[in-house]
């Protein structure tokens, strides 16, 4: 009698191992590249609302102080490839330490400052310093963010830079309030120094730019695979998807980013959009007080609103972006963001001359031009991480040159530009800026990478 066969019951599922579930090391990553930024912009536009103090206590004409603005953009401009390439030579850990230590010590040297030269030698300084912070941030979110969300993880560090914005005008404002305050309530011989109040603000600056530079070098490593606390799943989920790239680039790659018309394109782009954009961060503040007559706080306020809007177009642009990858292509999905939210900065600037009698009515105004232009911000860091391959810092380094020097020949310009036809004009120039940028936009594309294909990323496929 033969034995019947039955299927043996099935086994009880089993429950995944711990390296399946993959680590939330690139979290961390994101947030400290975030912090970086939040203090890269803390930094870098403190001066605006302290620059009208700096004036009178160093006795400094109206030409010296725009040229301590463009004295940052400019060195800022000129370092951003040699910095980006010195990120991806030698890794994001060491050279992003490096860079905030400088500019740290830079800003905080600012509050020792005497004389015009000195100041203009410190902010040639700062901008040099500060040049290889976003290129880094850049190639640390294409090396630790998986390629789906390479725009969202580019929208939140972006973002870290709009809350410095944001922190920049209102905390520098406050802080100086409060050490009035002190000096006025306290007899003591440092009270006495002239300029106190915008010189502690420095030098406090500078004291917190050596802790997070700390930071980055205490938490971060320059690859997923370096990280003792990052998973062999984690590493999967990063490199799931995303172009490969293997090496370290040998010499600066200029005879592909000279030959790059989408690169090209972009870098007009952004001269364009941050020769507009330059103005609320930098000429806001007086002109608040020049035309208005706003007091210190009220203008730290009103100075704070435009960089305060823009963090949720910068929120809203990562998403933005990602999803329009998935629907219409990479091509577009970098391209059409990047075009229309510069037509719309450059509508909102329209709007600033019949506003101009009401110093909210600006200050509206420029909240449009900070939102539109932030929206399509992710999109341009994306593009630079979808073309760059092993190149991300250089590429994107290359395109922020010539961005900052637009912002370098902003303050100039507009400053002649003021002093021959008055504020409307100004703001038709920084309208005018943005349609260029719009227009040169519209020739982007992300398909095309910057080095032969055997250098750098293979295309991603594209929904």
């Amino acid at each position: 009698m033969s034995e019947a066969i039955t299927a043996a019951p099935p086994l009880p599922p089993v429950p995944p191992l711990a390296d399946d579930r993959p680590t939330f090391v690139r979290y961390w990553v994101v947030g400290l590249a975030t912090l970086m930024a939040v203090l890269l912009y803390l930094d870098r536009f403190c001066l605006g609302i302290a620059l009208d103090y700096i004036k009178a206590d160093l006795a400094l004409t109206s030409t010296q102080t725009d040229w301590l603005v463009s004295a940052f953009f400019l060195t800022y401009a000129l370092g951003q490839v040699p910095a980006g390439w010195l990120s991806d030579r030698y890794g994001a850990r060491l050279m992003l330490s490096l860079y905030i230590l400088l500019w740290s010590l830079f800003t905080g040297l600012v509050g020792l400052a005497g004389s015009f030269v000195v100041m203009l030698f410190l902010r040639f300084g700062i901008g040099l310093a500060q040049a290889g912070a976003y290129p880094t941030g850049a190639s640390m979110v294409g090396k630790w963010v998986p390629f789906t969300a390479r725009g969202r993880a580019s929208a939140v560090v972006s973002t870290g830079g709009r809350i410095g914005g944001v922190a920049a005008p209102i905390l520098t404002a406050y802080l100086m309030a409060a050490v009035l305050y002190l000096a006025a309530n306290f007899d003591h011989p440092l009270t006495q120094i002239d300029g106190l109040e915008w010189r502690s603000v420095m030098l406090l600056y500078g004291v917190a730019g050596i802790g997070v530079a700390w930071l980055i070098w205490r938490i971060v490593r320059n690859r997923p695979q370096e990280h003792p606390a990052c998973n062999p799943a984690e590493v999967r989920m990063i490199e799931e998807g995303s172009p490969p790239s293997t090496g370290k680039p040998g010499a600066l790659p200029f005879r592909y980013i000279l030959t790059s018309r989408s690169l090209w394109l972009s870098s007009i782009s952004q001269i364009g959009t941050n020769f507009g954009w330059v103005f609320i961060l930098n000429t806001l503040p007086s002109y608040l007080l020049q035309v208005h007559n706003v007091p210190l706080e009220e203008r730290g306020r009103l100075a704070m609103l435009p960089i305060l809007l823009g963090l949720f177009g910068m929120l809203a642009g990562g998403w933005l972006t990602d999803r329009l990858t998935q629907v219409v292509g990479v091509r577009w999905g970098r391209r059409a963001p990047m075009a229309v939210t510069r037509f719309g900065a450059m509508a909102a600037f329209l709007l600033c001359i019949p506003l101009g009698n009401s110093a909210l009515g600006v200050t509206l105004a420029l909240c449009a031009v900070a939102l539109s232009t932030d929206l399509g911000t992710a999109s341009i860091w994306a593009f630079m991480q979808d073309v760059g391959g092993k190149h991300v810092g250089s590429v994107l380094g290359w395109g922020n040159m010539w961005g900052n020097l637009g912002a370098a020949v902003s303050p100039l310009v507009l400053g002649q530009v003021l002093k021959s036809w008055g504020w409307d004009m100004c703001f038709l120039c920084c309208a005018g800026a943005f349609l260029l940028s719009g227009l040169a936009a519209l020739g982007v594309d992300a398909t095309i990478p910057v080095a032969p294909r055997e250098e750098a990323a293979v295309e991603p496929p594209s929904a």
